[in-house]
């Protein structure tokens, strides 16, 4: 029977609750809302940030199914319209006679929109990042840092190291004789402050205001690609309501030097952190000479809210470095940045080596709290075996939250 890809509308709700069944039994791990009004950055009047759902139908049934989102660029200062294709589900994980429909749907978001974007994937070699590459899309890592606070808790819940049982055993000795906290001692260590500017000071903000539209104006042509972060798109992707982030504006008298959002949560029974109380640098932007001074704060913010380990994404080298010098150790990461032909050969007229793009996870799926994925299946974790339980959180990747 011919396919189709059509809008999700408020008829076909039964249907995608069917496919989600389908996916269940199928022992399949992901599933797609079922409503077709996303609860997060639903299409709104005049608003350049919003989500769309689609649907591939065979007749009346669901057989796949994506999220695109919706969101203004800058190409060094040139404003763009771009898309990031979110959630692409199929039918043909469990059912060989649709293989095909991960490559359908790919197709599809791009006549919807060329200029396309994927993020987190959970690493190269899943079914959908296999799909992007024979449609031409380039996939690059966005390095992933990491920095223990608390070294005998950090050893004990750090599942994702603890994958043999002499390793585990290891680590448990580690914390247990004091060597993991001389080794999260000395990781601190490593770790030195800026050349801070007098009188900085940090605020918490309950949301962005004008200054985020000025500090905008000023970093936006800085990048060779940046997703547009004026006070309204921030607003709208961090709602002044979550209750999961916090934004910080870092600020001296008379000038914004920059903002970060982070994120602080107790996880539970997590594939990579166990029970660890985990901080998040997601998002920032600050010209290049306050970068380290805004990474500097948002570590000391996470570190006096007492988290046991503080993580971030950051492509940008010099976002990178602001970590290293505020004592962040590098990671093998899964969250990956995946431009589509278009994109691709825009990005190599303005940057041939492609070091000057920012992106973090404020670009990544969302919103922070929300269960895409159901247990059990943990295929994209780098170097894992699937488990039967068990659960991986957005920031590392996956479009899937634990319980927190």
């Amino acid at each position: 029977m011919a396919v189709r890809v059509e809008p999700f509308t408020p008829e076909r709700s039964a249907a995608v609750s069917a496919f989600n069944r389908r996916l269940a039994s199928g022992g399949a791990g992901w599933k797609f809302p079922e409503d077709p009004v996303p609860d997060w950055l639903p299409p709104e009047p005049g608003s350049r940030v919003y989500q769309e759902y689609f649907l591939l139908l065979e007749g009346d049934d669901v057989r796949g199914a994506y999220i695109l989102k919706h969101r203004d660029v800058s190409l060094r200062g040139d404003i763009r319209s771009l898309a990031t294709i979110e959630l692409p589900v199929s039918e043909g994980t469990i059912n060989g006679a649709y293989a095909m429909v991960g490559y359908q749907l790919v197709s599809d978001a791009l006549r919807r929109q060329p200029f396309m974007l994927g993020v987190g994937l959970g690493g190269e070699d899943v079914r959908i990042a296999r799909v992007m590459r024979a449609l031409g899309w380039q996939i690059r890592p966005v390095p992933f840092y990491f920095k223990p606070l608390h070294g005998a808790r950090f050893f004990r819940q750090l599942r994702y190291a603890r994958t043999t049982r002499l390793r585990a055993l290891g680590m448990d000795a580690a914390a247990f004789s004091g060597l993991a906290a001389l080794g999260v001692k000395a990781v601190g260590v490593r770790g030195r402050r800026p050349p801070l500017p007098a009188r900085a000071s940090v605020e918490v903000v309950p949301e962005f205001g004008s200054w985020a539209d000025e500090l905008w104006q000023l970093c936006s042509p800085r990048s060779s690609f940046v997703g547009v972060r004026d006070s309204d798109s921030l607003n709208r992707i961090y709602l002044p309501s979550n209750p999961y982030v916090v934004r910080l504006k870092v600020s001296v008298p008379g000038q914004v030097l920059g903002f970060a959002v982070i994120e602080d949560r107790q996880l539970s029974d997590s594939d990579y952190f166990g029970d660890l109380r985990v901080g998040t640098i997601m998002d920032g932007l600050a010209l290049p000479e306050h970068v380290a001074s805004v990474t500097w704060h948002a570590t000391r913010a996470l570190q006096d809210r007492g988290v046991d380990v503080i993580v971030s994404n950051q492509s940008h080298p010099v976002w990178c470095a602001g970590l290293r010098r505020a004592g962040f150790l590098a990671g093998p990461t899964n969250f990956y940045f995946a431009s589509a032909p278009q994109l691709t050969r825009l990005l190599a007229d303005i940057d041939a080596d492609f070091r000057e793009i920012h992106f973090n996870r404020g670009d990544g799926p969302g919103p922070w709290g929300v269960t895409w994925r159901l247990p059990g299946e943990n295929e994209a974790a780098p170097g894992r075996r699937k488990t039967a339980t068990g659960s991986y959180e957005s920031r590392n990747g996956l479009l899937r939250t634990s319980s927190r």
